[in-house]
């Protein structure tokens, strides 16, 4: 199976610079990456490819956050009886 995406240490190996220098780009926005999670980035290889050869896309940063649903703990489980042993380990 062919890979997709680069890491950073991968894309600092091809260009013979530092972990830093790349996420140096990728934060600037200079180098076309994805956000996998606060710790993890990738970098697709597509994207680099054409980076690479002197394509600059349009700069665009794009979060994407889904927000936890807010429920009214007040009515979780109202009018409702804990089962015999569930309320025994409740006291």
């Amino acid at each position: 199976m062919t890979p997709l995406y680069y890491t950073p240490k991968e894309v600092a190996g091809l260009l013979r610079v530092s972990d830093d220098t790349v996420l140096d780009l990728i934060e600037r926005g200079d180098l076309p990456a994805l956000r996998i999670s606060p710790r993890i980035i990738r970098i697709p290889i597509a994207a680099f490819d054409l980076w690479r050869e002197g394509f600059r896309p349009r700069r665009r940063r794009v979060t994407i956050s889904q927000e936890p649903e807010q429920t009214d703990a007040s009515r979780v489980g109202a009018g409702e009886e804990l089962p015999e042993r569930a309320r025994s380990i409740a006291g």
